[in-house]
């Protein structure tokens, strides 16, 4: 399970972002017991719900309980391992375990078509499957490889988080104090650990290098003014949340340095698929002279796609447009479009930066071969 990684400027000190009391927690996972913060609730109410097994985490991913590529990968894994750990629903003899086994993975991975991460972690099951091995040691091997998804993205967050603040910083010599822009939720309420583009961002908060966020709002899930928000007042970061529609006259009027975002699924050429809106930031960044990074762990990478043109976009049901907190907006038979991401091309993206170094995207391929298999 080894990889090749560059740190950038590294080693990473020890004392980086080592102060995790005003980090929200987005799972609780002890003893083999999981639980997950119901993201639908906030920033009203913090309650956990239990996950018992694959259906449990099927659902909680699917109605967008819990969401963000690389915690979606967490809790499916994680709700798989809890079910073999209990024995439920699986009759552990002969063929009959390896069919159920895939059936369960392939069931988890519909939750969310878009989310590359759910995908690499549960297909990395599947050649342990296809070994001649008596049951309990098959069974074993399982459960620890699904721990190492959620035992590694914490490790790999950290290399992820510190690349991309190495990288913004670096980016302005001289600049004290930067003010970014990003969109949706990509912080530790979409990861086990600081998160992606927001965990950057909490870096160069605590880094004494952040002037201020502006924070999109997030239409129609308003992940931003939800989520992103409810994390940067418990951290007491300075933002401000704007609507969607604003972004362009923000970067006309602010100094802008860089907008962050994170990435569902990345094709080798460095098309990024992405909340709905990004693409529109990264239009509106090339206009402005910002520069635009998508900040992905090595799990968002689609290695099956050369480019974006074959990501699948999930839409979403048009209540989602419609309704806030279940009253209606606008009219109720109102037809809707409601795709949920859009994807950015690569020659609008500045650097991908990941846990393995920051790229440009005609060199991400090359740097994704030199990766050990996942």
């Amino acid at each position: 399970m080894s990889c090749s990684t560059e740190i950038v400027n590294g080693p990473i000190p020890k004392n980086f972002l080592s102060d995790t009391s005003k980090r929200l927690d987005s799972l609780l996972f002890k003893d083999g017991c999981l639980q997950v913060l119901d993201q639908l609730l906030l920033p009203h109410s913090f309650e956990y719900i239990d996950i018992r097994g694959v259906e449990d985490a099927f659902k909680v991913i699917k109605s967008m309980q819990v969401r963000g590529a690389p915690l979606i990968a967490t809790v499916g894994c994680l709700g798989l391992f809890v079910e073999l750990e209990s024995g439920k629903d699986i009759e552990k003899d002969g063929q009959d375990f390896r069919k159920q086994v895939l059936k369960k993975i392939e069931y988890l991975i519909s939750s969310r078509p878009t989310a590359v991460d759910l995908r690499n972690a549960l297909n990395s099951v599947i050649p342990l499957l296809e070994k001649e091995e008596d049951l309990k040691t098959l069974a074993e091997k399982i459960k620890k490889r699904l721990l190492e998804v959620y035992e590694k993205e914490t490790v790999e967050n950290r290399q992820l988080v510190w690349n991309a603040y190495q990288e913004v910083v670096s980016a302005h010599p001289g600049k004290e104090k930067l003010k970014v822009m990003t969109i949706c939720n990509t912080g530790s309420l979409a990861t086990c650990s600081w998160g992606t583009a927001l965990g950057a961002i909490r870096a160069l908060h605590a880094e004494g290098r952040l002037e201020l966020v502006y924070a999109l709002e997030t239409r129609p899930y308003n992940q931003g003014i939800r989520l992103t928000a409810s994390e940067l007042l418990h951290g007491g970061v300075p933002f401000k949340v704007i609507t969607d529609s604003m972004a362009a006259w923000v970067m006309k009027n602010e100094r802008i340095d860089a907008v962050l975002t994170g990435a569902d699924n990345v094709a080798l050429n460095g098309d990024s698929a992405n909340k709905i809106g990004t693409y529109m930031l990264a239009v509106l960044c090339k206009h402005h002279g910002v520069p635009f990074y998508p900040v992905v762990p090595r799990t968002s990478i689609n290695r099956s796609r050369e480019t974006g043109d074959g990501i699948i976009i999930e839409e979403r049901p048009s209540n989602e447009l419609l309704q806030i907190n279940g009253q209606f907006i606008g009219p109720e038979k109102t037809p809707v479009w409601n795709p949920a991401f859009d994807v950015t091309p690569a020659d609008l993206i500045t650097k991908v930066l990941t846990d393995f170094g920051n790229f440009e995207p005609k060199s991400l391929k090359a740097a994704v071969e030199t990766l050990d298999s996942y």
